[in-house]
């Protein structure tokens, strides 16, 4: 017979000492407890509620330093575009004051105007300068189509119809498996949209989408609430998933394959993603912090269909697929905003909803489209005028969408044998 262990006998042998008996008792309880505490403390994303006890007061716009842990990348940075002199101002100095004069009355931190591969103004506001890195929150989810139209070109991805369980083995056999990744681009995935307060619930999936410690995991744990590809609601969650569907089909870490086949061709510089813990998934849908100078090159690529100098960073035609709407949202493509909205309807969030943007009048060029992020951080990139705007701010309650490019649009001027333009340094 095996001796029993020291605890055995401790606990069962007569020592005739009661208050002993109590004491060894009660560590064993507390070491029980303890150990309790910590399984549970990692099961219930110790993560999360250290990050929601200590959100910040203002809950619409967190500072640069909440947003930990991040993760570089890298870029190679390249010369900017030519700044407008008296040979290639092709736009008024009338309409260009006009719109500076009224970014900053509506809190803007930056407004950069490029047309014809020229910058015709650049304005700072606010403690910001061209080097600072400044955070594009929702502009953020407009990098994942680019880079799921690369996948399919390199044959990572079929296409855009595939079901998402052929890249997400937990949904292999359950119906948001066939959610298809057209339906998460299009923000028509059917799956619940829980929109965030401003004072975010703990239970809320979005709260725990923003602020868990697995990104992945809690989109996954989105259900669905709608047929897919028939219902519309701008979604954080649709944007995560289509960085899993990313990283599973190609085998690589979504900050790896974001910096080597957009941010780096791009000529971009350094910047950072939000992740959801050291060495865990970026955030797809939001947050990604790059200076503005470098927000606007992507607004140059999208301009010009992803020709970047001699390189092609994405498939040809591919600008023209990802700014088709959908038939229920005529103003949502591919994670980007498209056209003018019906004035009579407005530009909605989420179908039958009752939340509104504030787009003002009609953009005045055929067309149009634009990355949008919280605050009104927007960048306009309108083909039919070769011109791109970029507006990065904070909030304000007077904002209108199309107040901008139509303060700038009359003041383009016609320019006949326009000659391309040199790169200068910065």
């Amino acid at each position: 017979m095996k001796p029993l262990p020291t605890f055995s006998v401790l606990l069962f042998f007569n020592i005739g000492d009661s208050l002993l008996t109590r004491n060894i008792a009660a560590l064993i309880t507390a070491a029980a407890v303890i150990t309790i505490l910590v399984i549970t403390a990692a099961f219930l994303d110790w993560r999360f509620w250290y990050r929601w006890h200590t959100l910040p007061e203002n809950a619409g716009e967190w500072p640069a330093s909440y947003y930990q842990p991040v993760v570089e990348v890298t870029g190679d940075k390249q010369p900017f575009f030519p700044l407008a002199d008296a040979n290639n101002a092709s736009i008024e100095s009338e309409a260009l004051n006009a719109a500076a004069v009224w970014a900053e009355a509506h809190n803007s931190a930056a407004l950069i105007v490029l047309h014809r591969g020229v910058v015709q103004l650049e304005r700072y506001w606010q403690d910001i300068q061209a080097d600072s890195l400044f955070s594009g929150r929702a502009m953020t989810r407009s990098f994942i189509s680019p880079l799921i139209a690369k996948a399919i070109q390199e044959g990572s991805i079929n296409s855009v119809d595939d079901p998402v369980a052929l890249y997400l083995p937990e949904w292999g056999d359950d119906p948001r498996g066939q959610i298809t990744i057209r339906n998460l681009l299009h923000n028509l995935s059917g799956l619940e949209n829980p929109m965030l307060a401003g004072d975010p619930d703990p239970d809320n999936k979005n709260t725990r989408l923003a602020l868990g410690g697995d990104f992945r995991a809690a989109a996954l744990r989105f259900d669905l609430a709608n047929q897919p590809g028939e219902f519309f609601a701008l979604s954080n969650a649709n944007a995560q998933l289509l960085g899993a569907v990313l990283e599973s089909a190609t085998g690589e870490e979504y900050e790896s394959y974001f910096n080597t086949r957009l941010w780096q061709p791009l000529g971009a510089g350094p910047s950072y993603l939000y992740t959801d813990s050291e060495n865990g998934m970026p955030a797809v849908y939001c947050c990604f912090r790059a200076t503005p100078r470098d927000w606007l090159r992507y607004g140059a690529a999208l301009l010009n269909d992803g020709r970047v100098g001699e390189k092609q960073l994405w498939p040809k035609g591919w600008v023209d697929e990802m700014t088709t709407p959908s038939q229920f949202s005529p103003n949502y493509g591919y994670q980007i905003w498209v056209g003018n909205p019906d004035p009579s309807l407005g530009r909605i969030y989420v179908q039958g909803g009752d939340l509104v943007a504030p787009h003002g009048e009609p953009i005045a060029s055929e067309g149009v489209f634009f990355l949008e992020g919280g605050g009104y951080r927007t960048m306009y990139v309108l083909p039919e005028h070769e011109l791109v705007i970029l507006r990065l701010g904070y909030y304000d309650a007077n904002w209108k969408t199309s107040t901008l490019p139509n303060l700038i649009l009359p003041g383009l001027r016609k320019i006949d044998n326009a000659v391309e333009p040199e790169e200068i340094t910065e």
